[in-house]
């Protein structure tokens, strides 16, 4: 799941971000790819709407890689274990 999020958050940061096509992959930093904390509040809105589920403020940061800001985003939408009637 993560990678197809990772795509997501790729073609994002590339249509509304200005990214040149091909200057971020999974190992680029949040913050290297023209995004500033008041972008990533911004990146944040438009994920939950390409991804249909709701990215809390804090869950993307700066530091952050791409596959690691995936991978986040990708958390959000599985089930948590607490969450999941045992049989």
């Amino acid at each position: 799941m993560s990678d197809a999020v990772l795509a997501v958050l790729i073609d994002t940061l590339v249509t509304r971000f200005d990214t040149p096509p091909g200057s971020a992959d999974a190992h680029t930093p949040l913050g290297q790819s023209a995004v500033d904390s008041l972008a990533l509040v911004e990146l944040g809105l438009l994920l939950e709407e390409r991804l249909g589920t709701p990215v809390p403020e804090g869950v993307l940061h700066p530091d952050q890689t791409l596959r690691e800001a995936a991978q986040a985003l990708a958390a959000l939408d599985s089930p948590h274990p607490a969450a999941t009637p045992s049989a």
